[in-house]
Order: structure tokens, then C-alpha cells, then sequence
């Protein structure tokens, strides 16, 4: 090998290896395609959480710092009194969830956080002499993955459409 075949191919080693240094990866990196497939299982445990009424897993599934922005109420800051919050909403024996899904809109990935909206909708059904209550509106999550890469709900916004206006006879 000659002397300047033999520099080449060190100068191109020693590039490799600052660029590979300059760019490094964590241990923990998770591949894009990844993530959005972890995203997607979050928002999974997010509905069913609603749908089984299970106020622990719904505050399970919010980071120690989150906020809460409900219409209406003062901002919830903070797991333990979201987590309180939940556990107030506990429904009457006999009351059922019929429903509740997100028809989520748009999820943007972007490094550790995510954002996304959808459309929720919600049908609760109450013992008599009280019916049914359904909600339809707007939702968005903002997402920090965790150290362990989990997915947790870093703020939650929304608010109910408008109801129609009854019809007059």
C-alpha cells in the first residue's frame, strides 16, 4: 500500500469516527416508526381507560407535572390533584358508559414530545330518574415520552361543541 492510499484511509477512518462521535444515538433512541406505534398504544390505553371508567389507569397515564385545562375550571396542575379530580368523578352504581372514542385529527411526533387533537364523543348512561348524558367536542394532548420511553399527558385541553338548537313546533 502506498504511503498516500495508506493516509487516505486513515483521514477516512478518523472522519467515521468524528462523525459517528458527533452524532451519537442513545441507548435509548427509539426509531420513528416506533414511537408513533407506542403513541398509537397510549392513545388505546387513553380510550379504554374512559371506556372502562377506570379513573386509576386514566391518572396513570399522566406525567408528574401535567395540566389539566378543563372549560370552566380553574387549571389542575400536577398528577396527585388530577388524580384526585378523577377520583371524584367515580359515576353512581348502575351508570354505564356507552361509549367514548377520540377521532384523532392530527399526531405530529416531534423528538420526546407529541402533540395531537381529535374529536371526542361520549355517551354515559345514568340509573332512572336521570337518562342519558352524551358529549361531543374538541380535544388536545400534549405528550413528553418518560425515561423509561413511555408516552405520558404533559397537558390536556378541551372543550363540547355547541349543542343544536332544538327544533320548535
Amino acid at each position: 500500500m502506498t504511503t498516500i492510499t495508506t493516509r487516505r484511509l486513515v483521514s477516512l477512518s478518523l472522519a467515521v469516527v468524528v462523525i459517528a462521535f458527533a452524532f451519537p444515538r442513545s441507548a435509548t433512541s427509539v426509531p420513528p416508526n416506533d414511537a408513533r406505534a407506542s403513541l398509537d398504544a397510549f392513545n388505546q390505553q387513553f380510550i379504554d381507560a374512559c371506556q372502562k371508567m377506570d379513573n386509576h389507569a386514566g391518572a396513570s397515564l399522566w406525567a408528574d407535572d401535567g395540566a389539566d385545562l378543563l372549560p370552566g375550571m380553574a387549571p389542575m396542575v400536577g398528577k396527585a390533584k388530577i388524580a384526585l379530580w378523577l377520583d371524584s368523578l367515580t359515576p353512581p352504581a348502575g351508570a354505564k358508559m356507552l361509549y367514548c372514542t377520540v377521532d384523532w385529527q392530527d399526531i405530529q411526533l416531534h423528538g420526546d414530545l407529541a402533540y395531537e387533537w381529535g374529536i371526542n364523543r361520549q355517551k354515559m348512561e345514568f340509573p332512572p330518574p336521570k337518562g342519558a348524558f352524551e358529549n361531543e367536542g374538541k380535544i388536545v394532548l400534549i405528550l413528553k415520552r418518560q425515561n423509561d420511553r413511555s408516552w405520558k399527558i404533559a397537558l390536556e385541553s378541551w372543550n363540547g361543541n355547541p349543542r343544536p338548537a332544538e327544533k320548535t313546533p
